[in-house]
């Protein structure tokens, strides 16, 4: 609970210092301190990014949805895979012995999670940069490239690809880098 609280601790301070700045003015508190609980970074992601339940699912975001798609459905087949293997596993009927079923679960869980927020309710293209942080991603490339080699073919050479591309767009500050 203390290492919880030592995580949490600076983004509470941050919505109490918001909060004490632009809510404490009666005659005039910013529009997001009535909402429970009161968020200033909630109101910001909502307002000015445009993050919400689907809320990114528009026509003009339909290459950045192409982009990410390559990685989402990479997580999740390996995840379906790993999740009928645990199932079959359970049933004394493991499919592979590539990686230990028991020893992912817990980050097949968190992938598959932060791939549905950020499919669903977030922009879709930070799964891009953020899967180079999950395991899961390294494992399931690995799954792809072993079991079926074609297909793992192609996702080393997109991987390049888009390595390349996200270099050059980042330090040119275009989107989706």
């Amino acid at each position: 609970m203390l290492l919880i609280a030592i995580v949490i601790s600076p983004f509470i301070a941050y919505q109490v210092v918001a909060y004490v700045t632009f809510c404490s003015d009666s005659n005039r508190p910013a529009e997001w301190c009535s909402n429970f609980p009161p968020s200033i970074y909630t109101h910001v992601q909502s307002k000015y990014w445009n993050v919400g339940f689907l809320r990114y699912w528009t026509w003009s975001q339909f290459p950045n949805f192409l982009i990410a798609a390559p990685t989402l459905m990479l997580i999740f087949a390996f995840a379906f895979h790993h999740f009928s293997g645990l199932l079959a596993g359970l049933q004394g009927h493991a499919k592979d012995k590539l990686i230990p079923i028991s020893a992912i679960t817990p980050h097949a869980i968190h992938a598959l999670a932060f791939s549905f927020i950020l499919l669903f309710a977030s922009h879709t293209q930070i799964i891009l940069r953020l899967s180079a942080s999950m395991p899961f991603a390294y494992w399931a490339a690995a799954w792809l490239y072993t079991n079926h080699p074609t297909y793992g073919t192609m996702w080393v050479y997109w991987s390049v690809l888009w390595g390349l591309i996200s270099t050059i767009l980042w330090v040119t500050f275009l989107p989706p880098a």
